[in-house]
């Protein structure tokens, strides 16, 4: 297993945030082995060496934890808080045996308090400034009862500790302002993505019916003809044309217009989920659109010969089977339909122009009814 995995971005940040943690860490072994050197903390390098096994020991924990996915059962995943308050501890420590270079000290809080740019709220870098400032304050007072600050340094620490704590406050509030530009990034992506897929949709999509569009189907089609070309497997077309459908804006309007055509496509889709010789892998509801107006296009994969025809026939009976209820009362629906089967070497447009042949031959003869072209245009 590698350490930083390649297949979870979210997780391999996290073990990245991780590891750039256990390097700061490792930073400050250097200028704390030579303010040992230099008599400044009484820690000794036996007890310098214990703290930089423990810092060791607790960031390969938690690096582990992390690594193994245990904490994402955790609102905070990378438990940056508790890290951070661990860090803050660790400075506390550090500080109270610090004779002199107090410098170490406030770095520890700086490089501790930074991590926290990557997820922290405003509650909680001001909660974090609060216990690190009294965390600082007793630490103090413990080493003033112990007698490791002389009287003539009394006022430095003071001064030492008001810095800190009006630096950790600013670091809070520029902090918690980054967190919430963060926010604010992630929430405007997050619309832009939205937005984008809407148009996406929008681009394949027909607002009015929510089937596929035109493009979308002509997209279909060259997909099938070149499956043809390649496969040598049939395929079929169909316009549908909804009968007499200016009579139904003329007298009832647009808007029972548009009712009516919701409704013929929410029935024609319905009924396409069921039948077989929609598929075989292929998914029916990208084989089905509105082509324009009232006229619709089936794209029929692997149909040949009578079938096609019967699987438009079935939707047809199903159209007719029930009037459609519209706000201007139930209104009786028919359609007339136009069928081509694919012959080698005609094109798509080819294809759709005897489609198109027989649907104006089906409502010359009556409307409500299928006919299917004539291969003999095909191939003159």
């Amino acid at each position: 297993m590698a350490l930083i995995p390649t297949d979870d971005p979210a997780l391999a940040t996290r073990v990245k945030r991780q590891l750039m943690g256990f390097v700061s860490y490792m930073m400050f072994v250097g200028p704390m082995f030579y303010a040992v050197s230099s008599g400044w903390l009484r820690l000794g390098y036996g007890g310098l060496a214990w703290l930089v096994v423990a810092a060791f020991v607790v960031n390969l924990g938690f690096l582990f934890a992390i690594r193994s996915g245990y904490t994402r059962r955790f609102a905070d995943p990378s438990l940056m808080v508790l890290q951070v308050g661990i860090a803050c501890v660790t400075a506390l420590v550090i500080g109270y045996y610090l004779d002199q270079a107090r410098i170490i000290t406030v770095m520890l809080f700086f490089t501790a308090f930074f991590f926290g740019i990557f997820s922290f709220s405003r509650r909680q870098y001001l909660g974090l400034t609060i216990v690190a400032v009294v965390g600082y304050a007793l630490m103090l007072l413990l080493k003033l009862s112990a007698n490791h600050i002389d009287a003539n340094a009394q006022h430095l620490e003071l001064l030492h500790f008001m810095m800190l704590a009006i630096v950790l406050l600013w670091m809070s509030l520029l902090g918690s302002y980054i967190a919430q530009l963060r926010e604010s990034l992630a929430r405007k992506k997050d619309a832009l993505a939205t937005a984008l897929e809407r148009l996406k949709e929008l681009s394949s999509h027909d607002e009015l019916t929510g089937l596929h569009n035109r493009r979308h189907l002509m997209e279909v089609l060259d997909q099938q003809l070149e499956r043809a070309l390649r496969h040598d497997e049939p395929f079929a077309l169909c316009i549908l044309d909804m009968d007499h459908f200016k009579r139904i804006n003329d007298t009832h309007g647009h808007g029972v217009g548009d009712e009516a055509l919701r409704g013929f496509s929410e029935r024609i889709r319905a009924h396409l989920r069921g039948m077989d010789t929609i598929g075989r892998g292929d998914n029916s509801q990208s084989t089905f659109g509105r082509y324009g107006g009232e006229e619709f296009l089936l794209v029929l994969p692997y149909a040949e010969d009578a079938s096609a025809r019967a699987c438009v026939e079935r939707l047809r009976n199903a159209i007719n089977a029930t009037p459609f209820p519209t706000s201007a009362g139930a209104l009786a629906i028919t359609f007339s339909a136009g069928v081509a089967h694919y012959c080698k070497g005609e094109t798509i447009a080819a294809m759709l122009d005897r489609a198109d042949a027989a649907l104006y031959r089906a409502k010359a003869e009556g409307r409500d009814r299928v006919e299917v072209a004539s291969t003999a245009l095909a191939s003159s």
